[in-house]
Protein backbone atom coordinates (compact mmCIF):
# COMPACT_ATOMS: atom_id res chain seq x y z
CA UNK A 1 0.00 0.00 0.00
CA UNK A 2 1.47 3.23 -1.11
CA UNK A 3 1.51 6.66 0.19
CA UNK A 4 0.09 7.36 3.98
CA UNK A 5 -2.39 5.01 5.56
CA UNK A 6 -6.11 7.38 4.74
CA UNK A 7 -8.68 7.51 8.00
CA UNK A 8 -11.78 8.76 8.05
CA UNK A 9 -13.49 9.76 11.33
CA UNK A 10 -17.55 9.10 12.51
CA UNK A 11 -17.79 10.57 15.57
CA UNK A 12 -16.05 13.85 16.55
CA UNK A 13 -17.12 13.93 20.77
CA UNK A 14 -14.38 13.86 23.44
CA UNK A 15 -13.04 10.46 22.33
CA UNK A 16 -13.38 10.88 18.66
CA UNK A 17 -11.81 14.00 18.71
CA UNK A 18 -8.57 13.03 20.42
CA UNK A 19 -8.36 9.87 18.45
CA UNK A 20 -8.26 12.45 15.35
CA UNK A 21 -5.54 14.83 17.14
CA UNK A 22 -3.32 11.39 17.65
CA UNK A 23 -3.99 10.37 13.86
CA UNK A 24 -3.08 13.46 12.45
CA UNK A 25 0.12 13.47 14.55
CA UNK A 26 1.18 9.95 13.51
CA UNK A 27 3.47 10.05 10.29
CA UNK A 28 2.30 7.82 7.68
CA UNK A 29 -1.76 8.52 8.72
CA UNK A 30 -3.57 10.86 6.90
CA UNK A 31 -7.34 12.35 8.15
CA UNK A 32 -9.38 12.46 4.76
CA UNK A 33 -12.64 12.18 6.05
CA UNK A 34 -15.00 13.34 8.70
CA UNK A 35 -18.45 13.04 10.04
CA UNK A 36 -20.77 13.93 13.14
CA UNK A 37 -24.86 14.57 13.43
CA UNK A 38 -23.88 17.15 15.92
CA UNK A 39 -25.65 20.48 14.37
CA UNK A 40 -22.74 22.90 15.31
CA UNK A 41 -20.04 20.69 13.73
CA UNK A 42 -21.71 20.22 10.23
CA UNK A 43 -19.43 21.84 7.22
CA UNK A 44 -16.94 23.37 9.52
CA UNK A 45 -12.97 22.10 8.39
CA UNK A 46 -11.80 19.33 10.77
CA UNK A 47 -9.14 22.14 12.08
CA UNK A 48 -11.24 23.89 13.31
CA UNK A 49 -13.28 21.34 15.26
CA UNK A 50 -9.59 19.94 16.57
CA UNK A 51 -8.95 23.23 17.80
CA UNK A 52 -6.15 23.84 15.93
CA UNK A 53 -4.55 27.38 14.36
CA UNK A 54 -4.42 25.86 10.83
CA UNK A 55 -7.22 24.28 8.45
CA UNK A 56 -6.83 20.58 7.33
CA UNK A 57 -9.30 20.94 4.30
CA UNK A 58 -11.52 18.23 5.45
CA UNK A 59 -15.03 19.19 5.54
CA UNK A 60 -16.99 18.03 8.44
CA UNK A 61 -19.97 16.23 6.86
CA UNK A 62 -23.38 16.65 9.19
CA UNK A 63 -25.20 13.48 7.25
CA UNK A 64 -23.58 10.60 8.11
CA UNK A 65 -25.60 8.41 5.61
CA UNK A 66 -24.48 10.82 3.05
CA UNK A 67 -21.17 10.67 4.25
CA UNK A 68 -20.52 6.66 4.28
CA UNK A 69 -21.89 6.84 0.41
CA UNK A 70 -19.14 8.51 -0.75
CA UNK A 71 -15.95 7.62 1.89
CA UNK A 72 -13.18 6.14 0.73
CA UNK A 73 -10.53 5.12 2.59
CA UNK A 74 -7.62 2.26 3.99
CA UNK A 75 -9.55 2.82 7.92
CA UNK A 76 -12.55 4.06 9.20
CA UNK A 77 -12.61 4.85 13.12
CA UNK A 78 -16.15 4.92 14.47
CA UNK A 79 -16.63 6.63 18.10
CA UNK A 80 -20.55 6.81 18.31
CA UNK A 81 -21.83 4.29 20.43
CA UNK A 82 -21.31 1.55 23.60
CA UNK A 83 -23.64 -1.32 22.41
CA UNK A 84 -23.97 -3.34 19.25
CA UNK A 85 -27.24 -2.05 18.40
CA UNK A 86 -26.82 1.46 18.21
CA UNK A 87 -23.43 0.71 15.83
CA UNK A 88 -24.24 -1.92 14.39
CA UNK A 89 -25.83 -0.26 11.00
CA UNK A 90 -23.13 2.63 10.69
CA UNK A 91 -20.77 -0.57 10.84
CA UNK A 92 -22.38 -2.79 7.99
CA UNK A 93 -22.16 0.62 5.66
CA UNK A 94 -18.47 1.17 6.67
CA UNK A 95 -17.80 -2.20 5.94
CA UNK A 96 -19.66 -2.43 2.97
CA UNK A 97 -17.73 0.76 1.22
CA UNK A 98 -14.65 -1.84 1.72
CA UNK A 99 -13.12 -0.02 4.51
CA UNK A 100 -11.45 -1.54 7.73
CA UNK A 101 -13.16 -0.08 10.97
CA UNK A 102 -11.79 0.51 14.30
CA UNK A 103 -14.08 1.15 16.37
CA UNK A 104 -14.24 2.04 20.61
CA UNK A 105 -17.96 0.49 21.01
CA UNK A 106 -17.36 -1.72 24.20
CA UNK A 107 -19.49 -4.37 23.24
CA UNK A 108 -17.40 -5.21 20.03
CA UNK A 109 -14.42 -5.86 22.14
CA UNK A 110 -15.23 -9.88 22.63
CA UNK A 111 -18.13 -11.73 21.53
CA UNK A 112 -20.13 -12.55 24.84
CA UNK A 113 -23.10 -14.68 24.59
CA UNK A 114 -25.82 -11.99 24.47
CA UNK A 115 -24.10 -10.48 21.25
CA UNK A 116 -22.59 -13.65 19.15
CA UNK A 117 -25.62 -13.49 16.59
CA UNK A 118 -24.72 -9.51 16.09
CA UNK A 119 -20.88 -10.41 15.97
CA UNK A 120 -21.65 -13.49 12.99
CA UNK A 121 -23.67 -11.22 10.93
CA UNK A 122 -21.12 -8.78 11.07
CA UNK A 123 -18.23 -11.43 10.46
CA UNK A 124 -19.80 -12.08 8.12
CA UNK A 125 -20.53 -8.72 5.97
CA UNK A 126 -16.89 -8.04 6.80
CA UNK A 127 -15.51 -11.40 5.14
CA UNK A 128 -17.62 -10.60 2.25
CA UNK A 129 -15.97 -7.66 1.65
CA UNK A 130 -12.69 -8.66 2.52
CA UNK A 131 -11.97 -5.94 5.43
CA UNK A 132 -11.44 -6.18 9.70
CA UNK A 133 -13.56 -4.76 12.04
CA UNK A 134 -12.17 -4.43 15.42
CA UNK A 135 -13.29 -2.88 18.87
CA UNK A 136 -10.93 -1.82 21.58
CA UNK A 137 -9.77 0.88 23.74
CA UNK A 138 -8.45 0.82 27.56
CA UNK A 139 -11.00 -0.46 28.95
CA UNK A 140 -12.29 -2.86 27.12
CA UNK A 141 -9.36 -3.72 25.09
CA UNK A 142 -6.13 -3.24 27.75
CA UNK A 143 -6.62 -2.49 31.05
CA UNK A 144 -8.80 -4.82 32.66
CA UNK A 145 -8.55 -8.27 29.73
CA UNK A 146 -5.29 -7.42 27.62
CA UNK A 147 -2.70 -6.83 30.15
CA UNK A 148 -4.47 -9.62 32.38
CA UNK A 149 -3.92 -11.84 30.21
CA UNK A 150 -0.13 -10.87 28.86
CA UNK A 151 0.50 -10.97 32.48
CA UNK A 152 -0.13 -14.93 32.71
CA UNK A 153 2.11 -15.59 30.39
CA UNK A 154 5.54 -16.55 33.02
CA UNK A 155 3.10 -18.71 35.17
CA UNK A 156 2.96 -22.32 34.65
CA UNK A 157 -0.38 -22.25 35.66
CA UNK A 158 -3.22 -20.01 36.37
CA UNK A 159 -6.48 -20.59 38.74
CA UNK A 160 -7.84 -17.50 38.94
CA UNK A 161 -8.06 -13.86 37.62
CA UNK A 162 -8.52 -10.80 39.13
CA UNK A 163 -8.55 -6.86 37.84
CA UNK A 164 -9.47 -3.67 39.72
CA UNK A 165 -9.46 -0.29 38.27
CA UNK A 166 -10.54 3.13 40.13
CA UNK A 167 -11.12 5.95 38.55
CA UNK A 168 -11.35 9.44 39.76
CA UNK A 169 -14.63 10.44 37.47
CA UNK A 170 -14.12 14.03 38.91
CA UNK A 171 -11.03 14.03 36.42
CA UNK A 172 -12.94 12.28 33.07
CA UNK A 173 -15.25 14.25 30.86
CA UNK A 174 -19.19 14.88 31.35
CA UNK A 175 -20.09 12.70 29.19
CA UNK A 176 -18.52 10.17 30.96
CA UNK A 177 -19.45 11.28 34.51
CA UNK A 178 -22.92 11.06 33.50
CA UNK A 179 -22.83 7.72 32.10
CA UNK A 180 -21.90 6.66 35.72
CA UNK A 181 -24.61 8.56 36.91
CA UNK A 182 -22.87 11.18 39.47
CA UNK A 183 -25.01 13.42 40.95
CA UNK A 184 -28.22 11.29 40.46
CA UNK A 185 -30.35 10.56 44.14
CA UNK A 186 -30.31 7.02 44.66
CA UNK A 187 -33.82 6.52 43.03
CA UNK A 188 -32.50 7.95 40.05
CA UNK A 189 -29.22 5.38 39.97
CA UNK A 190 -31.74 2.50 40.57
CA UNK A 191 -33.45 3.64 37.71
CA UNK A 192 -31.02 4.57 35.04
CA UNK A 193 -29.18 1.34 35.93
CA UNK A 194 -32.13 -0.94 35.54
CA UNK A 195 -32.82 1.02 31.83
CA UNK A 196 -29.57 1.09 31.27
CA UNK A 197 -28.04 4.43 30.74
CA UNK A 198 -26.00 4.09 34.01
CA UNK A 199 -23.38 1.60 33.30
CA UNK A 200 -20.08 0.67 32.02
CA UNK A 201 -20.61 -1.79 28.82
CA UNK A 202 -17.80 -4.06 28.20
CA UNK A 203 -17.12 -5.38 31.11
CA UNK A 204 -18.65 -8.63 31.20
CA UNK A 205 -16.76 -8.63 27.11
CA UNK A 206 -13.48 -8.42 29.31
CA UNK A 207 -14.54 -11.30 31.10
CA UNK A 208 -15.03 -13.72 28.58
CA UNK A 209 -12.00 -12.63 26.83
CA UNK A 210 -9.72 -13.25 29.74
CA UNK A 211 -11.39 -16.32 29.42
CA UNK A 212 -11.30 -17.06 26.00
CA UNK A 213 -7.18 -16.18 26.23
CA UNK A 214 -6.73 -19.00 28.72
CA UNK A 215 -8.41 -21.88 27.10
CA UNK A 216 -11.43 -21.49 29.75
CA UNK A 217 -15.43 -21.26 28.95
CA UNK A 218 -16.98 -19.74 31.68
CA UNK A 219 -20.32 -21.38 32.75
CA UNK A 220 -22.05 -18.90 35.25
CA UNK A 221 -20.89 -14.93 34.61
CA UNK A 222 -22.94 -12.47 37.36
CA UNK A 223 -22.79 -8.66 37.25
CA UNK A 224 -24.01 -6.28 39.88
CA UNK A 225 -23.91 -2.66 39.95
CA UNK A 226 -24.14 -0.46 43.24
CA UNK A 227 -23.84 3.33 43.47
CA UNK A 228 -20.82 5.13 45.24
CA UNK A 229 -22.28 7.26 47.47
CA UNK A 230 -20.64 10.99 47.86
CA UNK A 231 -19.56 11.54 51.83
CA UNK A 232 -19.54 15.35 51.41
CA UNK A 233 -21.15 18.13 48.68
CA UNK A 234 -18.58 17.36 45.64
CA UNK A 235 -18.00 19.45 42.35
CA UNK A 236 -16.01 18.32 39.10
CA UNK A 237 -16.31 21.34 37.21
CA UNK A 238 -19.32 19.85 35.07
CA UNK A 239 -21.10 18.85 37.82
CA UNK A 240 -22.49 19.33 41.52
CA UNK A 241 -23.07 16.31 43.64
CA UNK A 242 -24.61 16.92 46.93
CA UNK A 243 -23.50 14.66 49.99
CA UNK A 244 -25.96 11.30 50.19
CA UNK A 245 -26.58 10.93 46.03
CA UNK A 246 -24.15 8.85 43.58
CA UNK A 247 -20.53 9.44 42.88
CA UNK A 248 -20.48 7.45 40.38
CA UNK A 249 -20.57 3.43 40.16
CA UNK A 250 -19.00 0.05 41.60
CA UNK A 251 -19.76 -2.40 38.66
CA UNK A 252 -18.30 -6.22 39.29
CA UNK A 253 -18.44 -9.34 37.14
CA UNK A 254 -17.63 -12.65 38.51
CA UNK A 255 -17.07 -15.55 36.48
CA UNK A 256 -17.06 -19.01 37.46
CA UNK A 257 -15.73 -22.16 35.85
CA UNK A 258 -18.40 -24.76 37.60
CA UNK A 259 -18.17 -23.94 41.08
CA UNK A 260 -14.56 -22.28 41.16
CA UNK A 261 -14.51 -18.37 40.74
CA UNK A 262 -12.08 -17.55 37.89
CA UNK A 263 -12.41 -14.20 37.00
CA UNK A 264 -12.86 -11.65 38.78
CA UNK A 265 -13.42 -7.67 37.88
CA UNK A 266 -14.07 -4.65 40.14
CA UNK A 267 -14.62 -1.59 38.34
CA UNK A 268 -14.87 1.60 40.87
CA UNK A 269 -15.47 4.89 38.65
CA UNK A 270 -16.74 7.62 40.91
CA UNK A 271 -16.17 11.13 41.48
CA UNK A 272 -13.30 11.73 44.50
CA UNK A 273 -12.01 8.27 44.30
CA UNK A 274 -8.84 7.36 46.00
CA UNK A 275 -5.85 6.38 45.03
CA UNK A 276 -6.53 5.75 41.36
CA UNK A 277 -5.02 2.40 39.95
CA UNK A 278 -5.25 -0.73 37.76
CA UNK A 279 -4.29 -3.73 39.73
CA UNK A 280 -3.91 -7.02 38.40
CA UNK A 281 -3.61 -10.10 40.48
CA UNK A 282 -3.00 -13.82 38.68
CA UNK A 283 -3.70 -16.75 41.10
CA UNK A 284 -0.91 -18.85 39.43
CA UNK A 285 2.41 -20.50 39.78
CA UNK A 286 4.02 -18.50 40.29
CA UNK A 287 2.08 -15.76 41.28
CA UNK A 288 1.65 -12.17 39.73
CA UNK A 289 0.89 -9.65 41.40
CA UNK A 290 1.13 -5.90 39.08
CA UNK A 291 0.02 -2.20 39.85
CA UNK A 292 -0.02 0.48 38.01
CA UNK A 293 -0.45 3.31 40.45
CA UNK A 294 -2.61 6.51 38.97
CA UNK A 295 -3.91 4.13 36.69
CA UNK A 296 -3.72 4.52 32.47
CA UNK A 297 -5.37 7.63 31.69
CA UNK A 298 -8.45 6.82 30.02
CA UNK A 299 -9.07 9.25 27.03
CA UNK A 300 -5.42 9.35 26.27
CA UNK A 301 -4.83 5.47 26.41
CA UNK A 302 -8.05 4.90 24.50
CA UNK A 303 -6.93 7.52 21.98
CA UNK A 304 -3.69 5.56 21.55
CA UNK A 305 -4.78 1.91 21.44
CA UNK A 306 -7.02 2.94 18.51
CA UNK A 307 -4.49 4.34 16.34
CA UNK A 308 -1.77 1.96 17.58
CA UNK A 309 -4.12 -0.98 16.52
CA UNK A 310 -4.37 0.25 12.70
CA UNK A 311 -1.38 -1.46 11.44
CA UNK A 312 -2.20 -4.59 13.00
CA UNK A 313 -5.91 -4.86 11.72
CA UNK A 314 -4.59 -3.81 8.01
CA UNK A 315 -2.43 -7.09 8.33
CA UNK A 316 -4.58 -9.29 10.04
CA UNK A 317 -7.55 -12.09 8.39
CA UNK A 318 -10.56 -10.51 7.09
CA UNK A 319 -14.02 -10.65 9.33
CA UNK A 320 -14.15 -9.05 12.92
CA UNK A 321 -11.19 -9.14 15.37
CA UNK A 322 -10.53 -9.43 18.83
CA UNK A 323 -7.23 -7.64 20.73
CA UNK A 324 -6.44 -11.91 20.86
CA UNK A 325 -6.13 -12.29 17.23
CA UNK A 326 -3.69 -9.66 17.20
CA UNK A 327 0.13 -9.21 17.57
CA UNK A 328 1.06 -8.36 21.18
CA UNK A 329 -0.23 -4.34 21.45
CA UNK A 330 2.43 -2.00 21.60
CA UNK A 331 3.28 2.11 21.02
CA UNK A 332 3.35 2.98 17.07
CA UNK A 333 6.46 4.35 16.19
CA UNK A 334 6.71 6.11 12.51
CA UNK A 335 9.48 3.25 11.81
CA UNK A 336 7.34 0.45 13.08
CA UNK A 337 4.65 1.63 10.86
CA UNK A 338 6.69 1.16 7.57
CA UNK A 339 7.55 -2.23 8.17
CA UNK A 340 4.26 -3.82 8.84
CA UNK A 341 3.15 -5.33 5.79
CA UNK A 342 -0.25 -4.12 5.02
CA UNK A 343 -3.32 -5.84 2.97
CA UNK A 344 -5.65 -3.48 1.32
CA UNK A 345 -9.17 -4.31 0.71
CA UNK A 346 -9.97 -6.31 -2.50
Amino acid sequence: MAGPIKVVHCGLGPIGRQIARLVLDTPGLKPVGATDPAPHLADLDLGKVLELDRRLRVRVEGDPLRFVKKARADVAILCTGSSIKAVKGQLADLVARRMHVITTCEELAYPSPANQSAFRQLDRLARRYKVSVLGTGVNPGYAMDSLAIALTAPCASVERVSATRVVDAGTRRLPLQRKVGAGLNLSQFRRAVNDGSVRHHGLVESAHMIAAGLGWKLGRVEETIEPAIAPRDLETGHLRIPAGAAAGIKQAVRGYRGNDLAVSLDLHMYVGAERPRDHVLIGGTPPVDMTIERGVAGDEATAAMVVNSIPAVLGARVGVLTMLDLPLPRHLSAEALKRIPRRKPA
